[in-house]
């Protein structure tokens, strides 16, 4: 299929506008970069894309602002590395697999690595909050491997506005000034997630200051651990029957 069906086909599922109708200047990039940042911005407060587990990984467990800007980033950073290896599908292989085609198997993927990640915590967080002599307080330390893990489930599955962007720019031979639009995007992206984490950790913080919270601390951090889970085999399940 050409560059250009791809393109038609995908639009149907996109709606950003067409950045990169004219030959780029400096400033049309800048803007087109603003532009981009904004609608990663948006994407990341659309249902699905990261919110709710970076919201419930952090309520639950003893984070820090710097563990949010990495599990932001690290969902950034699979979302963008997805987006160049389903373009590359897209360009390459496009006679063959359409991209929304890899969709079903890369939310498998996510939903199954999200699914066991949370199992993972559940299963920790039971165990330490049934031996409470070794845990003064109800925390739930945060783990740097399921941290990474989550980021990485999380922004698995590229969007299409995302691809639209950059196989537009491919068609325009203008690769540069897509991948450049695709960056904004990720940090726009990026931007909301790690804003989010900041605040679901300031927000436990605020309930440990409370008198007579460990119990309710410990219901939190469980609780978060089975909405991860549900999520994972929740797209799981959705992926499954979608492609039957």
């Amino acid at each position: 299929m050409p560059q250009a069906c791809i393109l038609a086909h995908l639009s149907h599922t996109s709606s950003v506008p067409n950045l990169i109708a004219s030959e780029p200047t400096l400033s049309t990039v800048l803007i087109g970069i603003a532009i981009a940042f904004g609608f990663g911005a948006v994407h990341a407060l659309s249902p699905g894309h990261g919110k709710t587990l970076v919201s419930a990984y952090f309520i639950g467990s003893q984070g820090t602002p710097q563990q949010a800007v990495l599990l932001g980033l690290t969902i950034t950073f699979s979302h963008t590395l997805s987006i160049f290896l389903l373009g590359a599908i897209a360009l390459f292989a496009s006679q063959y697999v359409l991209p929304e085609q890899s969709y079903p198997v890369l939310s498998f993927v996510n939903g199954l690595t999200i699914g066991i990640v949370g199992l993972s915590l559940l299963r920790k967080r039971l165990h330490s909050h049934s031996h409470p002599h070794s845990h003064t307080h109800a925390h739930s330390p945060t783990s740097l491997s399921s941290l990474v893990k989550l980021g990485i489930a999380g922004g698995l599955i590229p969007c299409p506005s995302a691809l639209v962007m950059l196989l537009s720019a491919v068609a325009l031979h203008q690769i540069s000034y897509g991948l450049f639009l695709v960056g904004g995007f990720s940090l726009g992206l990026a931007s909301v997630l790690v804003i989010l984490g900041v605040v679901a950790i300031y927000a436990r913080q605020w309930l440990e200051r409370l008198p007579q919270t460990d119990q309710v601390l410990q219901k939190l951090s469980i609780l978060s651990a089975i909405v991860i889970m549900v999520i994972g085999f929740g797209i799981t399940v959705v992926s499954v029957t979608t492609s039957l």
